[in-house]
């Protein structure tokens, strides 16, 4: 498996190019506004991106998710619960982005255990609200990797003081990330990557710590 990161301005959101080695197929975790770079990433690696895979729905992690598409075909995926977002932010203008970004139709709802094939790698989809409601992660078991988005970040947590964030679903949602391997490494939608036997703040989750 190799893997890609952009940081991506303004709010330095990480976006990642996913390839399976062996098939050179290939997908997006959390495009945001680096869609061109991934583009040229994905170019670079002989790779065919077939997926574009959303772990929440704000239009900051998205901002790409249909100039990707439309110069790939990969097909769009997002927890069903934050699949609206995707539509409502074409019509809400954000600080951070040049314009609103057009509305998108996810071609993929997910649902906790769904699981998303490219090459030899299996992404298995974590619902793991908090962030938002429909806040998931992506895990691959068979590489120890875990796509966090704003859910868990090296050493902290995303917030959940937006709408359709959760405290009480937060500390949820990370024990049961805590219950992954040791070993499992962490790539976050902002901050550096981490490994969850670094967190060892998340063996003592208690509700008002959030």
């Amino acid at each position: 498996m190799l893997i890609e990161r952009v940081v991506a301005p303004p709010l330095d959101n990480n976006a990642y190019l996913v390839v399976d080695e062996k098939s050179h197929q290939a997908a997006i975790v959390d495009p945001a506004l680096a869609g061109e770079e991934l583009l040229g990433l994905s170019e670079k690696h002989g790779a065919k991106v077939l997926f574009i895979l959303n772990t929440h729905g704000h239009p900051d992690p998205t901002a790409d998710d249909d100039s990707i598409r439309k110069a790939t075909g990969a097909k769009i995926a997002i927890f069903e619960i934050d699949a609206p977002r995707l539509e409502k932010n074409a019509r809400e203008t954000r600080w951070f982005l040049p314009a609103p970004p057009p509305p998108v139709k996810p071609d993929l709802l997910l649902k906790e255990g769904s699981e998303i094939r490219v090459g030899d790698l299996v992404f298995r989809t974590m619902h793991t609200p908090g962030h938002t409601e429909g806040s998931a992660c992506f895990h691959i078991p068979s590489e120890d990797a875990l796509f966090t988005g704003d859910t868990l970040y090296a050493g902290s947590h995303g917030r959940t003081d937006t709408f359709g964030g959760s405290p009480a679903k937060m500390v949820f949602s990370l024990r049961r990330i805590r219950e992954l391997p040791d070993r499992t490494r962490v790539y976050p939608g902002h901050g550096p990557e981490t490994a969850l036997e670094k967190e060892s703040w998340l063996l003592d989750l208690m509700y008002p710590m959030l």
